[in-house]
């Protein structure tokens, strides 16, 4: 029987907080001598009872690969150890998005490779800069989303956490690069905080700089809203954006600025096609766990235009009791006005003009790929009432 692993000792950057067991179930035990500040999430407060589940924890899901990465893994690992989620923590080591960090004595922690952006931005090489990339780092890639990436240490850092997120389309979704490109430059254009980001000179490949780390290394808290709501990543598509609204109430220091954000973030994503605005592609980040007032909306991520892929791709989740289809403008002020927005047709027509001219702007980079400036000038109209002639 392939070895497999039963514990790994879990930590913050202030230090080991508990240990987390797979038996029959998943338990999660805190330390005797654990603080608050060793709380592993805001769903978890520290006590001396353990936290026992069926399935894992969600913190603990929050970061395990899926997709591409996950069965890349399986191919590479199954022969020679069990392949499950402590694997996968074990294989995180203190790499994945977010403060928490694990330990194992089957994959110690150690120096990782680094890799300059500027070369990677620039390549020119025949064989494929990305098959290379996860053929080098895909046992520290503890990172979530089915899409084709990689995460990379970064030579200009002087910490070793990878800290470049670099995506890419394959075969599969032809030019999905310069889709994400086109909306995060959108989405920042729109006034919503963005992390740094890059489209490769060959348009192959989407690099994305982590939003959760300062610049000498020191990490920000992150948890997505599965996470805060208690599921399963398997439920990312089930339940309806009126709860992310309630958990920007429950748990944002500013929740009025922060739904404002979150507004601006769907109308966004109606108006570029975004039918993958999931659970999961929304977090909150915080400097202090023990600081609530600290807690806020992370930057936008994960944004791209699904529909030229996916003829009738409808929202990630519902709006309005319904998710048949992407809303209409009226449906979208409807909502807007449910969770409190103030003036929210004036936002829907800042955004859809943003898009436009964003889009009218950057057709160019669609030259090989005219399907998907096609498919989000369509989902622009449908939303937005003036500046479409720029579209045209």
């Amino acid at each position: 029987m392939s070895e497999r692993i039963r514990t790994v000792r879990v930590g913050v950057p202030c230090g080991d907080c508990g240990t987390l067991e797979k038996t029959h179930r998943f338990s999660y035990a805190y330390d005797h001598s654990a603080l608050p500040e060793h709380q592993v999430s805001l769903t978890m407060p520290v006590r001396l009872p353990s936290y026992s589940r069926g399935a894992i924890h969600p913190i603990f899901e929050q970061n395990l690969p899926e997709g591409f990465v996950r069965q890349r893994i399986i191919e590479r690992l199954q022969k020679h150890i069990r392949v499950d989620e402590m694997l996968f923590l074990a294989l995180q080591r203190d790499y994945g998005i977010g403060r928490l960090q694990y330990q194992s004595e089957r994959f110690p922690a150690g120096d990782v490779g680094k890799e300059d952006l500027t070369e990677i931005l620039q390549w020119r090489g025949r064989e494929s800069l990305f098959e290379e990339l996860v053929s080098k780092y895909l046992l520290q890639t503890s990172v979530s989303g089915v899409q084709p990436k990689v995460l990379v240490a970064d030579s200009r850092a002087t910490f070793q956490t990878p800290s470049l997120i670099i995506k890419s389309g394959l075969d599969e979704y032809p030019g999905l690069a310069v889709n994400e490109y086109f909306c995060m430059t959108a989405a920042r254009k729109c006034g919503l905080q963005v992390p740094e980001f890059y489209l490769s000179d060959d348009h192959s490949l989407f690099i994305m700089q982590r939003f959760d780390l300062f610049a000498n290394g020191e990490r920000l808290g992150v948890e997505d809203f599965s996470v805060l709501l208690g599921e399963r990543a398997d439920d990312k598509y089930a339940g309806s954006y009126e709860s992310l609204a309630r958990v920007i109430n429950m748990y944002c220091a500013s929740p009025r600025l922060d739904l404002e954000l979150f507004f601006r973030l769907l109308v966004l994503s109606v108006a570029v096609g975004n039918g993958d605005a999931h659970k999961k592609n929304f977090s909150v980040i915080y400097d202090d766990i023990t600081k609530p007032e600290t807690i806020r909306l992370s930057p936008a991520y994960d944004i791209v235009s699904t529909v030229p892929y996916l003829q009738g791709d409808t929202p990630a989740l519902k709006m309005n009791g319904h998710k048949k289809s992407f809303p209409t403008r009226a449906e979208l002020v409807r909502f807007g006005k449910k969770i409190g927005i103030k003036q929210p047709a004036e936002i829907i027509e800042q955004i859809v003009a943003t898009v436009s001219d964003t889009l009218a702007q950057h057709k160019y980079l669609f030259d090989e790929h005219p399907f998907i400036y096609q498919a989000i000038k369509r989902g622009s109209k449908k939303i937005g009432v003036r500046h479409l002639t720029l579209l045209s």
